[in-house]
C-alpha cells in the first residue's frame, strides 16, 4: 500500500482535534509531510466566492458532480461549497486515506462544515469502473470533473509544489486519463470538464474552454441531456 521510503502516520493522539494523518518521507520530521488540509482553502466570501471559481463555472448548471480524480479534495471542496452535490472518487489507497482524514476533520470544523454541509461524499474506487457502471442510469451524474496527474514537463521554470511532487512520486502519472475522459463523456448527463495547466496541450479537442489564472478547463457536452455551454 505505502511505497518504500514513505510513512503514512497520524501526528498527535487519536481523538485529539489537532491530530492529522500525513504522508512523509522516511527520516522527515513529524508534522512536515503532506496532508489534506481543507482549512487552508480561503473562502471568506462563502458560497458566492466558491461559485465564482473556475471549477464551478466549468460544471455550469449541473446539480450532481463527480470529481473523478479527487486527490486531496481541493476541487471537490470548492464544488461542495458552491452548492453542488459532489462524489469525490480516489483510487489510490494512500491518497484516499489522507483525503478521508481531511474530510473528517473538516466536518468537525464549524466553519468548514457549514460550507459543505452534507454535499461531499468520498469514495475509494477506480473512477473508470464507477462511471461505467452508471452510464444511462438514474445514478449518472450531471457533470464529471477530471484533474489527471500528468508526467512532469522536461523543462520547468520552477519546482512543483511539495504536495504535487510527493503525490506524483507515490501515485505516478495517470496514463489512462484518455480512457477516463472517454468513460466520463459517455456517463455525464450535461458536461465533462478536464483541468489542465494553462500552457498544457489538449488531451482531446474540447468543445469549449473555461479559463482561469493558471489553469483552464477543457469542456465537452455529456452523453445525457446535451445541455448547451
Amino acid at each position: 500500500m505505502i511505497p518504500a521510503g514513505f510513512i503514512l502516520a497520524r501526528v498527535g493522539a487519536e481523538g485529539d482535534p489537532a491530530s492529522f494523518v500525513e504522508l512523509r518521507r522516511e527520516g522527515e520530521r513529524e508534522g512536515r509531510g503532506v496532508r489534506c488540509d481543507l482549512a487552508a482553502i480561503s473562502l471568506r466570501g462563502g458560497r458566492a466566492e466558491a461559485r465564482g471559481m473556475p471549477v464551478a463555472k466549468a460544471v455550469g448548471d449541473a446539480r450532481t458532480v463527480v470529481d473523478a480524480t479527487a486527490g486531496l479534495l481541493g476541487d471537490a471542496f470548492l464544488l461542495a461549497a458552491a452548492g453542488f452535490r459532489v462524489t469525490a472518487i480516489e483510487r489510490s489507497p494512500v491518497v484516499h486515506a489522507l483525503a478521508a482524514d481531511g474530510l473528517e476533520r473538516a466536518r468537525r470544523d464549524p466553519r468548514l462544515a457549514a460550507l459543505i454541509e452534507d454535499r461531499l461524499e468520498l469514495v475509494h474506487a477506480d473512477a473508470r469502473q464507477w462511471l461505467e457502471e452508471r452510464i444511462g442510469t438514474d445514478a449518472a451524474p450531471d457533470a464529471v470533473v477530471i484533474d489527471p496527474m500528468f508526467p512532469p514537463k522536461r523543462k520547468k521554470s520552477a519546482l512543483p509544489r511539495k504536495e504535487m511532487a510527493v503525490l506524483r512520486e507515490v501515485v505516478g502519472s495517470d496514463l489512462d486519463a484518455a480512457e477516463l475522459l472517454g468513460v466520463a463523456r459517455r456517463c455525464a448527463r450535461i458536461r465533462v470538464a478536464l483541468k489542465r495547466g494553462d500552457d498544457a496541450g489538449e488531451l482531446a479537442e474540447p468543445e469549449w474552454t473555461v479559463g482561469g489564472t493558471t489553469v483552464r478547463y477543457d469542456a465537452w457536452r455529456g452523453g445525457g441531456s446535451g445541455a448547451s455551454a
